[in-house]
């Protein structure tokens, strides 16, 4: 289990509706704290490179009485699932009739690892991922699988489009260099196969069966980041994946974006 550090946790937040929120940059801290205290509340201060920030919010309830919790950090193997417990009055309870908003902040340690909203059958029922909206004006899913939907062309327009959600720009970068990548090696294939022609047939024959290799795999990458991307997961390939977190973390390419 990870450690949790408590920022804020009550029954006061602006959220009137159930969210569950993942900040990782300085620009999405401050839109979150906005939308839960405020838009002229200033935000904490925090080091966003040394931690991620989650928060929980259980909406509006029409009493007080009603809690929620952060209770605990499982450790997985790509990071740690937040696990959330929520009490509301039992039977026969009696408490103030008065809108209240529960709600939990807390800081997770970055290298934790990835963080993920978990499943407990004895506490809360799972709570999916959502993300902060995006410039684009489209909701992040969407934005995120447009990204791939042109390969690295629609990821470098999602990429100019986007500048709040960090997000979206992971799914536009691992376009750009993943899907990219892939399709770059499919060109020098093909040219390595046209310059054989001087060598022998079977070189290009060799050549030509390594860029249809080259295809079929990126076919079923373009289609699992896809699928991944339209269902809200933050799946990563090899090596371009966090080369791509890098680049969509990084000051320089959240002011360039």
């Amino acid at each position: 289990m990870s450690a949790l550090t408590t920022i804020a946790q009550g029954d006061a937040s602006r959220v009137s509706e159930p969210r569950r929120i993942v900040a990782r940059t300085d620009d999405e801290w401050r839109a979150l704290w906005a939308i839960h205290a405020g838009p002229d509340a200033d935000a904490p201060a925090l080091d966003m490179a040394r931690v991620i920030v989650a928060a929980a919010f259980a909406g509006e309830k029409p009493s007080a009485g009603y809690a929620l919790e952060i209770a605990r950090a499982d450790t997985t193997a790509g990071g740690v699932d937040l696990v959330v417990l929520e009490r509301q009055p039992g039977p026969g309870a009696a408490f103030a009739q008065i809108i209240t908003s529960p709600f939990h902040i807390v800081a997770v340690p970055r290298a934790a690892g990835e963080v993920s909203w978990g499943d407990d059958p004895h506490l809360a029922p799972r709570t999916s991922h959502v993300a902060l909206g995006s410039s684009t004006g489209l909701d992040p899913k969407t934005a995120s699988a447009l990204a791939y939907l042109a390969g690295p062309f629609s990821g470098a327009l999602v990429l100019l489009a986007e500048s709040t959600s960090d997000v979206v720009r992971f799914h536009a970068w691992q376009s750009i260099v993943g899907l990219g990548g892939l399709g770059l090696a499919v060109v020098a294939s093909y040219i390595l196969a046209f310059a054989a022609i001087f060598v022998s047939a079977t070189a290009v024959s060799l050549m030509v069966g390594v860029a249809t290799v080259i295809w079929i795999v990126l076919a079923i990458v373009w289609g699992i980041c896809l699928w991944k991307a339209l269902s809200g997961e933050r799946w990563k390939l090899p090596l371009a994946g966090d080369f791509a977190e890098r680049l969509a973390t990084s000051p320089g390419a959240s002011a360039a974006s």
